[in-house]
């Protein structure tokens, strides 16, 4: 399996041990969606956390990985998501573009500290972030074969597949 990690200014906050999980599973690389021209080809796309909102003019400014992201989510393409990664795909940051997977839009206005650990089928992760997503409450979003959500999962014990197949799992 070819894993795409992203990790740059924008995208950096993950569990080494989920990297390492990765490995497990086959040939981790990584990119940069705000100085990268193209998504790499891979099999799992991974999104993980960090401060889109402080690179905006960055992210928009790089609208040919935006919508190659948004083309291979359409297409049935394998991409986890995370708090900073879950904001990436959504329509807008303020209104400045995203890569519209979702609907939705995220917002720093009227930020606020959202802080706790979670739990959702026997997987347990936690969130730490002041955004807000307007127009949705849950905890796990999915989209073909897309599942995102402000949590940071810790999956190296369970393993990743372990992970995708409970998040998938209606609640």
């Amino acid at each position: 399996m070819r894993i795409s990690i992203a990790r740059d200014e924008a995208f950096n906050f993950t569990y080494r041990a989920n990297i390492d999980a990765l490995r497990q599973l086959g040939e981790v690389t990584f990119f940069s969606p705000l100085h990268d021209s193209a998504m790499p080809e891979c099999d799992l796309l991974y999104l993980p956390g960090g401060y889109p909102e402080l690179f905006l003019s960055e992210i928009e400014a790089n609208s040919a990985i935006r919508q190659q992201i948004k083309a291979y989510a359409d297409h049935g393409g394998r991409i986890f998501a995370e708090c900073g990664g879950f904001m990436y795909l959504c329509h807008d940051i303020d209104g400045t573009p995203m890569c519209g997977i979702f609907d939705f839009s995220a917002s720093m206005q009227q930020a606020r500290l959202h802080l706790g650990y979670r739990e959702r089928n026997g997987m347990k992760g936690h969130e730490f972030h002041y955004s807000q997503i307007n127009e949705t409450n849950e905890m796990v979003h999915r989209y073909n074969n897309v599942i995102a959500g402000y949590t940071h999962w810790y999956w190296a014990e369970t393993g990743f597949e372990t992970l995708w197949k409970r998040l998938s799992e209606k609640q």
